[in-house]
């Protein structure tokens, strides 16, 4: 193992270091094959000259990855209208290299996304926290999601199949996955949960992600986003499941008890604007069925 300069630990398992005058994020993974599947995408990028990722990421051990550090870099917000359409079009570019790689094949390492399948676990883990996240929500909003979410499952019964061609799907579109550097570069960072699926899937992810910023107004972000008419008008029906309201409230429990309350308070006000919200975007999500 190189012997780095500790600067400082970003996460658990996440360290930025030094080497001589360069610097680096290194990263510890509990699964070696997530850490080969990482590097197998980030040097098959290069090869195809892909500008929107980092170059020379190297393997330490079967299960560290090392990679360069960006200095000075921003993360994206999606309160941002540039930024959401730079980000769609990251998005989009690295879709697009599915016409020049094949990213099915097994060096890839690349697990299918299944969106339904993602959101059924989603719902069952939120329904088994159920009595602690209903101490700070209370029971009327939690029995809303759950309704929300499992009628927008049931809905899935009647979408057309999607027949675009499957490629590689970034697979955590959020914003501070998406950097800008000093000079301007547009970089796509951490692709721990890359997967092979369709990118209408990915897009959707995106809008779940961005909605809340323009005030759930859907008509909104498709007029701003072009890109976003490539989705099936039907398949936005997928937009009704309450995805980051359920995600946001399994963090609850990983939040430390000083910073908790302060999570929490936030956490509320946002799911009770966006339930205030819901039945407008669940009517608008349907209008073209």
């Amino acid at each position: 193992m190189i012997n780095f300069d500790l600067k400082r630990k970003i996460k658990s398992n996440v360290w930025h270091c030094q080497l001589k005058k360069e610097e680096f994020v290194v990263k510890k993974y509990d699964n070696p094959l997530v850490a080969k599947k990482v590097k197998a995408i980030h040097e098959k990028l290069a090869d195809m000259q892909f500008p929107h990722t980092l170059s020379k990421v190297t393997l330490e051990d079967q299960n560290i990855l090392i990679q360069p550090w960006i200095k000075n870099a921003r993360s994206f917000s999606y309160q941002s209208r540039i930024d959401r359409t730079n980000s769609l079009e990251l998005l989009h570019q690295l879709h697009q290299t599915g016409k020049k790689v094949d990213w099915s094949k097994d060096e890839y390492l690349l697990p299918p996304y299944d969106l339904r399948l993602k959101w059924q676990e989603r719902l069952q883990k939120f329904i088994m926290h159920y009595a602690q996240v209903s101490v700070y929500l209370g029971a009327d909003n939690c029995n809303q999601l759950i309704l929300y979410a499992q009628e927008a499952l049931k809905g899935f019964n009647q979408i057309e199949p999607l027949q675009s061609t499957k490629t590689l799907l970034h697979g955590d579109v959020v914003h501070h996955n998406f950097l800008k550097d000093s000079k301007g570069k547009n970089i796509l960072i951490d692709f721990d949960l890359a997967a092979y699926g369709h990118p209408e899937e990915e897009f959707i992810m995106w809008m779940h992600r961005v909605l809340p910023h323009v005030n759930y107004n859907l008509s909104t972000l498709l007029n701003e986003q072009p890109l976003l008419k490539r989705i099936p008008l039907t398949y936005l029906q997928t937009l009704r499941f309450p995805n980051e309201i359920l995600r946001e409230w399994m963090y609850v429990k990983t939040v430390t008890n000083e910073k908790q309350q302060a999570f929490v308070e936030e956490l509320i006000r946002f799911t009770e604007v966006a339930l205030s919200s819901w039945s407008k975007l669940w009517y608008d999500c349907g209008r073209w069925k």
